[in-house]
């Protein structure tokens, strides 16, 4: 018997329409990004190729930035963030650059459809939803009720529950049970004239092209004062020469431009970073500017420049320690109640830490491929790091070096806590 032809489920439709318009829509904007000689300005959501085959990331755009700063010595590097930067894309706007790219005075039909779904979007939050479903619950930790996942999220089926649950449970087809569905709308319940959904195929090309005129008029400052200008997605990065006094003025101009592409548009005083540069007879000496963020040197995409040499920022490392320390506990628990007659030295003297490290740390060979980000470990997102950063990155890999006696004290930390709990249950239910 032959198959039958299956149509995809709406969600998905949707999402393939959305990927073919944003096809057209960036075919469009990289021929004005050419014709307006700034391809190198939007570095975001863009495949932006580094010369053997392969496109460019965080990594290499952080190196970008550096080398520029090597290249003009005395200087000072801004990075400005914008803040809640998806949600404050003004409708307008958007629709403005939309048609410009077109180049029409009105979009057409179906570009309107697009336009609309986009901006005028419903959302449902995703611990809502599941607690809807029963995938979260209340237990009791130590006495006090915490909820918890009865399955972990990437564990998780694709499909969370039928059709028809999702209208009866989520949709508010069931009285009894409140809608989850939440439009892009005020308290009131007004339509905002602002945002877009994160993660929809086309909202990052929207993200880029947004700014269009912006990144003209950056571009034009910083190379008129022999500098340089980039920005990825709500990340502002200027490098141009001179010290405060050129610092200052240069984030005037940003800050006022800005303002200009949607009333809800601002600048985020917390991550604000500007530092200076200036070239002794060795090498590169940075000073301190203003901003929360470089008092150890420029920070930019995850990683930190001193002149002389690149770090991965303490806050990405500190991110990993918590990490490990978590997964630890969650396979400590799995261990000790899995193993309900062994104690915790037992257990640590069977435990697999090499298979625990490959979460966090090398990975085995033929499970590798670079150009696979899925497959890339945060030790091998280190050791690509470092190799790209070349002499200046060699103190990127001794920054993990205390990492296994860190997971090791860990894991065994958190068995010894797991075995009293479960003993302690046991108790209890005796």
């Amino acid at each position: 018997m032959a198959k039958r032809n299956r149509s995809p489920r709406p969600g998905r439709c949707d999402t393939y329409i959305l990927i073919h318009y944003r096809k057209i829509l960036a075919e469009r904007y990289e021929e004005r990004l050419a014709a307006l000689g700034i391809g190198h300005c939007p570095i975001a959501y863009r495949k932006i190729p580094k010369g053997n085959g392969a496109g460019k990331c965080n990594i290499d755009f952080a190196k970008d930035a550096f080398d520029e700063i090597e290249r003009q010595g005395d200087c000072v590097a801004i990075a400005l963030d914008i803040k809640g930067y998806f949600e404050n894309l003004d409708h307008s706007r958007i629709k403005e650059v939309w048609c410009d790219l077109l180049q029409v005075d009105c979009l057409p039909p179906d570009h309107y459809t697009v336009f609309k779904n986009v901006t005028r979007y419903h959302v449902v939050d995703r611990k809502d939803v599941y607690r809807r479903l029963g995938f979260i619950k209340m237990v009791k930790v130590n006495g006090f009720s915490r909820e918890r996942c009865t399955v972990p999220f990437q564990k998780n089926l694709k499909q969370l529950c039928s059709p028809a649950e999702f209208c009866k449970k989520i949709c508010g087809g069931d009285p009894s049970l409140p809608s989850l569905i939440r439009s892009n709308a005020d308290e009131d319940g007004n339509l905002l004239s602002h945002g877009v959904p994160q993660g929809v195929p086309i909202s990052n090309l929207i993200a880029n092209f947004y700014l269009l005129d912006f990144d003209v008029a950056m571009n034009q400052y910083a190379t008129a004062r022999g500098g340089s200008y980039m920005r990825y997605s709500d990340d502002i990065l200027l490098i141009v020469p001179g010290g405060s006094k050129e610092a200052d003025e240069t984030e005037a101009f940003a800050v006022s431009k800005i303002h200009k592409y949607g009333e809800t548009m601002e600048i985020k005083e917390a991550k604000i970073c500007i530092v200076g540069f200036q070239r002794t007879k060795d090498a590169l000496t940075f000073q301190h500017v203003r901003g929360l963020q470089g008092k150890n040197g420029f920070e930019y995409l995850g990683y930190r420049f001193d002149g002389r040499q690149v770090y991965v920022r303490d806050n990405t490392i500190s991110r990993l320690y918590r990490k490990v320390a978590l997964s630890a506990k969650g396979v400590a628990s799995k261990s000790a109640n899995a193993h309900p007659n062994m104690n915790a030295s037992e257990i640590l003297a069977t435990f697999n830490y090499s298979n625990f490290s490959q979460k966090f740390s090398r990975v085995c060979p033929e499970k590798f491929l670079s150009n696979d980000y899925s497959t890339w470990t945060f030790y091998s997102y280190l050791k690509r790091a470092s190799k790209t950063f070349g002499a200046r990155g060699a103190p990127i890999l001794p920054q993990v070096r205390n990492f296994k006696a860190f997971m090791k004290e860990r894991i065994a930390k958190a068995v010894v806590q797991a075995v009293a709990r479960r003993d302690q249950g046991s108790k209890i239910s005796e």
